[in-house]
């Protein structure tokens, strides 16, 4: 158990110390539900020049996940259609009930209807493969979701 409190304060410091000088944006927050496997609650803040921390907590069986993403939103035109655009991130993940620890990683498009609807709504599908490195070597390939986020 000792082990495994000195690598979670190695890791927070880690994080910490590389993203120290990145402004997070909390006014401007993005909050909704993931759908997928674990189904749960989405917030992601917007940082600086296309970045953003995206934080997910979940439920799936007996288990509670949490995860933190690092992303790079990149915009994406479509024809003459505007409000599209792709990420990429990497981030981790900690999931109560059975004690897991593990990376993840992220892929995805998204369609803000802001200009279109004028409603503050946004809609993503990624894929966001992890690998389990507590308890069992196991990885989770098959995490893809649909999520539903309003913009305040």
């Amino acid at each position: 158990m000792k082990k495994l409190l000195v690598v979670i304060m190695i890791v927070l410091l880690t994080v910490s110390f590389a993203f120290a000088q990145e402004k997070l944006d909390t006014k401007n927050m993005d909050l909704g539900l993931r759908t997928g496997w674990p189904f749960g609650v989405s917030a992601r803040f917007p940082m600086n020049e296309g970045k953003m921390l995206e934080a997910n907590i979940g439920i799936s069986t007996s288990l509670l996940t949490v995860t933190g993403l690092y992303e790079f939103h990149k915009p994406l035109k479509i024809g003459e259609l505007e409000g599209f655009s792709w990420y990429w991130g990497f981030g981790a993940h900690v999931s109560i009930g059975a004690l897991n620890l593990g990376v993840d990683g992220v892929i995805g498009f998204e369609y803000d209807f802001s200009n279109l609807i004028n409603f503050p709504l946004s809609v993503s599908t990624d894929w966001k493969p992890a690998i389990n490195l507590l308890s069992s070597w196991t990885g989770d390939l098959g995490d893809a979701s649909l999520t539903f986020r309003y913009h305040f």
